[in-house]
C-alpha cells in the first residue's frame, strides 16, 4: 500500500462531484461570510473580527465561544481540500490574507489562541477540559496540513509547527 495525494485523485460521479461544486460554490463563500458576519438575520460570529482585536489590528471585546477559532480553522482546512482538487488564484488569496492573520495573532512564544489572548491572557493551560485549547490548535494544525498539501506553501505550517513545539 502507498498512501495517494489528494491531487492525484480526481473522482467524477453524479453523487460526489455534484457535492465538490456545492461546497467550492456555496459552502465556502457561506462560510466566509459567515466568519466575517455579512449574513444578514444571522447570529454574529466575530471569527475574524477576534483575529483582528488578538492582532491588534483593531480594538475591541472577545465574542463568542471559547472554541471559536476552531470555526475559521475548519474553513481553512476546507479550503486546502479543495484547492487540492483545483487551484484558484481568489479563493488562495483570500486564504494567504486570512494565514497573515494568524501569524499575526501569533504570540512571542508561539501560542495561537483568539480567546485567552484577548480575553484571559493569564490564564492559558488552566483548565484543558472546557477551554478547547488543544481542541483549536489540532484543528489549526490540521487547517494547515490540508493547505500546504495543496498549495505547498508553508506560511500556516510554520505557524503551527512553532505553536506545536510551545504545545510540547
Amino acid at each position: 500500500m502507498e498512501a495517494l495525494s489528494l491531487k492525484d485523485v480526481v473522482i467524477q460521479d453524479s453523487f460526489w462531484t455534484s457535492r465538490q461544486k456545492l461546497v467550492k460554490e456555496t459552502v465556502i463563500p457561506y462560510q466566509w461570510d459567515a466568519l466575517n458576519d455579512a449574513i444578514p438575520g444571522a447570529e454574529p460570529s466575530h471569527t475574524i473580527e477576534n483575529f483582528r482585536i488578538a492582532a491588534g489590528d483593531v480594538e475591541g471585546a472577545y465574542y463568542g465561544k471559547v472554541f471559536q477559532d476552531s470555526d475559521l480553522a475548519k474553513w481553512l482546512e476546507t479550503v486546502g481540500f479543495t484547492l487540492s482538487l483545483q487551484r484558484d488564484e481568489q479563493l488562495e488569496r483570500i486564504a494567504d490574507e486570512t494565514i497573515d492573520l494568524i501569524g499575526r495573532v501569533q504570540r512571542p512564544d508561539g501560542y495561537v489562541n483568539t480567546y485567552f489572548t484577548v480575553e484571559k491572557p493569564d490564564q492559558r493551560w488552566t483548565n484543558l477540559r472546557d477551554d478547547h485549547e488543544l481542541y483549536c490548535a489540532g484543528h489549526m494544525i490540521e487547517a494547515a496540513v490540508a493547505y500546504f498539501e495543496a498549495t505547498g506553501k508553508t506560511k500556516l505550517l510554520d505557524i503551527m509547527s512553532r505553536y506545536a513545539d510551545y504545545i510540547g
